[in-house]
């Protein structure tokens, strides 16, 4: 009991000395471009992925991910949403296309640079076959992605 008590406390120690080390890592132009971009931004994690700066962070309540470059520029988002905050004009084309009798499980508002906002619903059906949709905001079904 007293050698698990001794490694939780080695390992809170070794995680909250790690936490400013990450923060380090992050220029400070990118922080100062996310602080700029994202101002209420909750809960903000760090992770440097191939050259780019990811932020994991909620954004009015909600799952958000966002990237920038070395730079300091914003290069996309990755939003999570609730199906009843999708726009009317991706709803209806999610209730009238082909999928319409599958269940929506997860929604995403995706958003890049120079790129019009995409929504990406992670959908099911009976059979636990799940597939992804890509809807524009004008409610064009752009493609469909069978996922494993």
């Amino acid at each position: 009991m007293k050698k698990r008590a001794s490694l939780l406390i080695i390992c809170f120690w070794l995680l909250a000395g790690t936490a400013p080390a990450q923060l380090k890592a992050i220029p400070s132009n990118v922080n100062r471009a996310f602080i700029s971009k994202y101002p209420a931004a909750a809960n903000v994690s760090w992770l440097n992925d191939s050259g780019c700066y990811a932020a994991r962070f909620y954004n009015r309540g909600e799952p958000c991910t966002v990237r920038f470059n070395a730079k300091g520029e914003w290069l996309d988002e990755t939003q999570k949403l609730s199906f009843g905050n999708l726009r009317n004009s991706v709803r209806n084309a999610y209730s009238q296309s082909k999928f319409a009798s599958w269940r929506a499980r997860e929604v995403n508002a995706i958003r890049e640079k120079d790129k019009e906002v995409e929504y990406r619903i992670l959908i099911l059906n009976n059979n636990q076959e799940k597939r992804y949709i890509y809807i524009d905001s004008k409610g064009q079904i752009k493609r469909e992605v069978m996922t494993l």
